[in-house]
């Protein structure tokens, strides 16, 4: 058996070959070893951790283990992923890019998908860089299509992401804002709106954005609502929240009930808890009220966040 190394030979060997880069054999000219010996060194300096190799990958986003073990445990939820922001990305960059990998591992394993709508939904399908091979999957709209001035439509992005993966898409024809109860009753009782709602609750998975009651498109979601004043103090006094899917909750996770649950043509929370695996998006420190919210309402099972926006919803929790 061959004698131990000293631990001064094994660090003058690796300083040799790997910060002054010279080759094994000019390192074992410089010391008087055989190259086979300058191999085996570097190998036990490399056993020992002395040396310590790192890949960084820039196609791959960092994690933060500590954060995703914190919000498993203190929401209950099957998995959480936290991803870190590096200098010169936007959390709508990484958290984008992060869920394009996230469906990209999952499309072949998948039938069906369900898809909500907003900004992160969006980017996220913009990222995605898969070959067109999916051909079984079918892609289904959780809700209607947003108006114009309320962001990014649903149907747009699943035919963008359809087109990619190769996969169908199918199209919910039908506003996911109405500006009133009777026109929500009347479309509520169409043939193509029950059987999108059919379908939509009838996916295997569903990646769904979460949007933060009076932020960036959950403003503009209640306004297509055109609620008169009286239904305005009615939704403030429920303390809303958060909002999937247009359906609004309060930071415990409790559903509000009208104004809003009759102005929005989608799946109800109810529905959305009966998918089998539901991942929540969303990105932005300003988020972590609607995403609390959302994680105590029990429709998400798994949740995807960017690093800052994860520590602000621990200390919301707190």
């Amino acid at each position: 058996m061959p004698a131990p190394r000293s631990l001064d030979l094994l660090v003058k060997v690796a300083r040799l070959y790997y910060l002054d880069n010279l080759s094994q054999s000019a390192v074992a000219r410089e010391l008087g070893l055989s190259t086979s010996s300058v191999s085996r060194i570097l190998a036990a300096a490399r056993d020992q951790g002395v040396v310590e190799i790192r890949i960084h990958d820039p196609g791959t986003l960092a994690q933060v283990p500590d954060l995703e073990r914190a919000l498993r445990h203190g929401f209950g939820i099957n998995s959480a992923t936290v991803v870190q922001r590096p200098r010169g990305s936007t959390a709508l960059d990484v958290v984008a890019a992060a869920t394009a990998r996230r469906f990209e591992q999952r499309a072949p394993h998948l039938t069906t998908l369900g898809l909500s709508w907003g900004i992160t939904v969006d980017r996220f399908v913009d990222e995605v860089r898969v070959e067109p091979i999916h051909s079984a999957l079918e892609i289904c709209p959780l809700v209607g299509g947003l108006p114009s001035e309320a962001g990014p439509a649903a149907n747009r992005s699943l035919e963008v992401l359809a087109q990619k993966s190769g996969a169908t898409s199918f199209r919910f024809d039908a506003p996911s804002v109405v500006e009133s109860p009777q026109t929500w009753a009347a479309l509520s009782r169409e043939s193509m709106v029950t059987n999108a709602l059919t379908r939509a609750a009838g996916v295997q998975e569903a990646f769904v954005g979460i949007g933060s009651y009076n932020l960036h498109n959950s403003v503009r979601v209640v306004d297509a609502m055109r609620m008169n004043d009286e239904e305005r103090a009615e939704f403030a006094r429920q303390r809303p929240a958060g909002d999937i899917c247009g359906r609004f909750y309060d930071q415990q996770g409790r559903e509000l009930g009208l104004p809003t649950t009759q102005r929005v043509i989608g799946i109800s929370l109810d529905q959305l808890r009966s998918i089998p695996h539901v991942l929540g998006i969303a990105a932005g420190a300003e988020k972590a009220p609607g995403v609390a919210g959302a994680l105590r309402c029990g429709a998400l099972d798994s949740i995807l966040l960017d690093e800052d926006l994860a520590r602000a919803v621990l200390k919301l929790a707190e």
